[in-house]
């Protein structure tokens, strides 16, 4: 798996998570650790984790850092989706939009070794995917004006 596959796949994990956090209204952490759980579980036992345990997840160490940069940050990611979003409060939103939205967020404001053009375009091609047909411009839009005051929000 090249290095690009692997971060679009650890992405994908991240929002997944993210949107089970988000979803059960739950501590971001607590959710990895209870699917890494699982899957340890599953490893001691004669039962086959993806079919027999589908939510028991390796979680890739992007994935990893994706979701605790979320975590900690998720107060003030959530205020610049409401301050960002042009008349979009996030409780109009898709629940996987913001899902993307928090963890494109997160990777634009505070990861620096991914251009910030690879992360809109991953996270427009993940809403594309996952959500409505309007999703990908929406969550491109918000992510594209985070990127141009990103030095202000740090």
């Amino acid at each position: 798996m090249t290095a690009s596959a692997s971060r679009t796949a650890a992405r994908r994990r991240a929002v997944e998570l993210v949107f089970e956090a988000l979803q059960r209204d739950v501590d971001l952490m607590s959710v990895v650790r209870t699917r890494t759980a699982l899957r340890e579980a599953a490893a001691e036992t004669d039962l086959e984790p993806d079919t027999e345990l589908p939510d028991a997840v390796v979680v890739p160490p992007y994935t990893l850092q994706l979701v605790q940069g979320v975590g900690a940050h998720q107060p003030e990611i959530s205020e610049w989706l409401d301050t960002y979003s042009q008349g979009w409060p996030q409780s109009r939103m898709p629940a996987v939009d913001r899902a993307i939205l928090y963890v494109g967020a997160y990777e634009v404001v505070f990861e620096d070794d991914v251009p910030d053009p690879v992360i809109l375009k991953a996270a427009a091609d993940l809403a594309s995917k996952l959500s409505t047909d309007k999703s990908a411009n929406f969550v491109s839009g918000v992510l594209g004006r985070l990127s141009k005051i990103k030095a202000t929000l740090r």
